[in-house]
């Protein structure tokens, strides 16, 4: 739950570079200080495609070096959310759902793409299922707010996280690290990295883990929503030639689970009017057996050429391959076994999910005397194939056979853009900077609908039965303006305005279901200061959102529709700082305030609720929008003997927020706080221990929510969990 640039060390240096995106000459380079002892190191970064210092980027930007990944035992979007207020993940039926500022996706069938756009290594990774695999071993993580519409492009309305993978090093050094903590979770690791010969250097990364279910299932025995898993990376980077420096990854993970799983939480809302149902957080009463596993392959090369002149030609060429197989994907009712008539009722969901990628980037950049400019172009393929499968139990029917509800679709997606941007100094103070970018965009889907009704009929739907695939075309321009003024060597003021933009497409559930693109336009103005001899920074972000057809998914049995809301509002207030007090102490720590609302929206689904169809929406707030959210760390570091142990503890606070866009009770999730605890001790240069402890107070509150048939399904957080870890290095 740190905040921006999290827990600061006066021991780190090159650390705080957060590196992976520009050529030998600055990943080589040591963070820049202020020559104090008690001074905080700058963080140098690259979300923009260029070096540079935080404090100086006309953007709020939350970054996370190596070393604080390590020390908060971040292992993905799980833990990154605590780390940035108003970033909200959500983990439901398999799809990760992220949000930044109340702008994010409500997705449950794979369909779309998020609003955050997620990048591995610089390749753009799309699919909902897939986000939360390879990131491990990183060298960094960069969170952009707001509409990166310029240098980004694509589905990027709410922002940017990207994932730096951990480069090879110069000189070779090797580790091993195993840990263990509470649900018997297992986990090791180990690396070798170094130079392979003069100017070529390598680093091979593996793991592997396990641990046991945080939930139980009473009647069959079974632990839901373990996990076991393995996964690498091996990287190569290579001074080619003078002038010429290559960067290549290939990434691999796989998870399996028996999982994932929601359940019901509210016994107001029960799925199905059936007795002895459970609602205990992480409880579950199903006669199915679960399993489902994802597995990720993703690589990247990139190759960055010195034209000479301050000028640099950089290409970034991605491709990943995602798998994904629920078997028992969720057990929508549950009943009670000594029932006579609704036994062991259930509804099982089977989902598999094929999504296959290329990606190529140009881009040109320069330093031209007082302009900093970069052109570029970029080119994605998509190809995605789902299977699903939906068995209705035949007594909900009052038949002695089932309902057997079966969808396969295929899916394509091309997207092709080209962009530019500059920084020009108009004085030395004052610099005007802006972009534009042309978006071309083209889905086609193809799905077939099979019912075997009871008794044996089977009924086909085909979305496009001897006719042309279900397709659109788009074409975007998306952009920013802005203006930042540096009031003095330590205070930077800016504005701008900002479009960002998010693909339309075809629900993969139901025939002839197309959602619009979503559109943000954005107004942004801030202040980033340093102050009392640059031990602290305080930075402000107030922004205002006009925001277009955001989707929202309506699930039922017969099938999944997109809607979209054609006018909504946001504007609140990033707030985000650190002090160093002196080499021991430090504090950091963030806040974000939004307000959201629906301008135009009518419901749709919403009769179970009491909202029947054409319900006016409007005034309401948006889902997972809450509207104050913060965290905040203390950070104690102290010598004994000849190494160091560091102290952290770390809070986080949410308002209440809307899971969903209808009033009903079951559809809010109160306020909540979570407490977190980390201890560090590192003997020498070799040795390193970390403990920790993750929501202390035993805290649950529900990440997703699925509505469906006349009651609502969700996935608790996971519960408190602990740790110990032990590191050694080889050099």
């Amino acid at each position: 739950m740190a905040g921006i640039m999290l827990g600061v060390s006066t021991s780190a240096s090159a650390a705080d570079t957060i590196e992976g995106s520009e050529a030998p000459a600055s990943r080589d380079a040591s963070a820049n200080t202020d020559g104090s002892s008690t001074g905080l190191n700058e963080i140098i970064v690259t979300a923009q495609k260029r070096s540079q210092n935080l404090q100086d980027v006309p953007a709020v930007i939350n970054a996370l070096d190596a070393g604080m990944i390590e020390d908060r035992q971040i292992g993905g979007l799980e833990e990154l959310q605590g780390a940035v207020a108003g970033l909200k993940f959500d983990p439901v039926s398999g799809n990760s759902n992220i949000s930044i500022r109340g702008v994010g996706t409500t997705f449950t069938t794979g369909a779309g793409e998020n609003s955050v756009s997620l990048h591995l290594d610089g390749v753009y990774l799309s699919s909902p299922q897939g986000a939360g695999l390879g990131q491990f071993d990183l060298g960094g993580i960069e969170v952009l707010r707001g509409p990166q519409g310029t240098l980004y492009g694509k589905n990027s309305t709410a922002g940017i996280v990207n994932f730096i993978s951990a480069a090879p090093t110069r000189e070779f050094e090797a580790g091993v690290t195993a840990g263990y903590g509470n649900y018997d979770d297992l986990k090791g690791s180990a690396y070798v990295s170094g130079p392979l010969s003069d100017g070529v250097r390598a680093r091979l990364y593996i793991e592997g883990g396990q641990r046991d279910g945080y939930v139980k299932n009473l009647q069959t025995g079974q632990d839901l929503d373990d996990l076991r898993y393995i996964g690498g990376r091996f990287g190569i980077d290579a001074d080619v030639s003078p002038g010429w420096y290559m960067e290549a990854r290939l990434t691999y993970r796989r998870e399996a689970s028996n999982g994932p799983v929601r359940q019901p939480y509210d016994l107001n809302r029960l799925s199905l009017p059936i007795q002895d149902t459970i609602v205990t957080p992480r409880r579950l009463n199903s006669p199915l057996i679960f399993d489902g596993n994802r597995s990720i392959a993703l690589a990247s090369l990139k190759n960055t050429f010195d034209l000479g002149g301050n000028v640099s030609l950089v290409s970034i060429t991605g491709a990943s391959r995602l798998r994904v197989n629920y078997n028992s994907l969720d057990s929508l009712a549950q009943g009670n076994p000594n029932d006579p008539i609704f036994a062991n009722l259930t509804i099982p969901i089977a989902q598999g999910v094929r999504v296959s990628t290329f990606s190529q980037e140009f881009n040109l950049k320069g330093d031209s005397g007082p302009v900093d400019w970069l052109v570029g172009a970029f080119y994605y393929n998509e190809i995605n194939r789902t299977t699903g499968s939906v068995t209705l139990d035949g007594r909900l029917l009052g038949s002695p056979s089932a309902l057997i509800r079966v969808s396969n679709g295929r899916s394509k997606r091309e997207s092709a853009s080209i962009f530019a941007d500059a920084t020009i100094s108009v004085s030395d103070a004052t610099r005007l900077f802006g972009g534009v970018r042309g978006l071309y965009e083209r889905s086609q889907n193809d799905l077939l609908v099979t019912f075997q009704l009871p008794g044996g009929t089977v009924v086909q739907t085909d979305c496009s039965p001897g006719a042309p695939l279900q397709r659109v075309t788009d074409w975007s321009a998306t952009g920013r303006i802005g203006l930042q003024h540096d009031l003095s060597d330590d205070v930077m003021a800016y504005g701008q305005l900002s479009r960002g933009y998010k693909s339309g497409g075809f629900s993969n559930s139901t025939c002839g279901n197309q959602y619009k693109p979503e559109t943000v336009n954005a107004i942004e103005t801030g202040l980033k200061a340093r102050f009392l001899d640059r031990r602290a920074t305080l930075n402000f972000a107030a922004f205002y959102y006009d925001y277009k057809n955001i989707s929202v998914e309506q699930s039922t049995i017969f099938g999944t529709n997109v809607v979209g809301a054609p006018k909504s509002e946001i504007y609140g207030l990033d707030i985000d700082g650190r002090l160093q007090v002196n080499d021991m102490l430090s504090f950091d720590g963030n806040a974000s305030f939004v307000h959201s609302e629906y301008k135009r929206f009518l419901s749709t689904g919403g009769a179970i609720f009491g909202e029947p169809d054409g319900t006016d929406l409007a005034g309401r707030a948006l889902n997972k929008a809450p509207g104050a959210s913060g965290t905040i760390g203390t950070q104690l570091e102290f010598p004994v003997g000849s190494g160091k142990i560091t102290l952290r503890g770390e809070a986080y606070f949410t308002s209440g927020y809307r899971l969903r866009e209808y009033n009903d009770p079951s559809l809010r999730q109160n306020a909540y706080e979570l407490y977190n605890a980390f201890v560090t001790y590192e003997p020498n240069d070799l040795v390193t221990v970390r403990g920790f402890v993750r929501n202390i107070t035993k805290t649950n509150y529900i990440q997703g929510t699925v509505v469906q048939l006349n009651g609502v399904t969700g996935v608790y957080n996971p519960p408190r969990t602990y740790g110990v870890e032990l590191a050694l290095k080889i050099r």
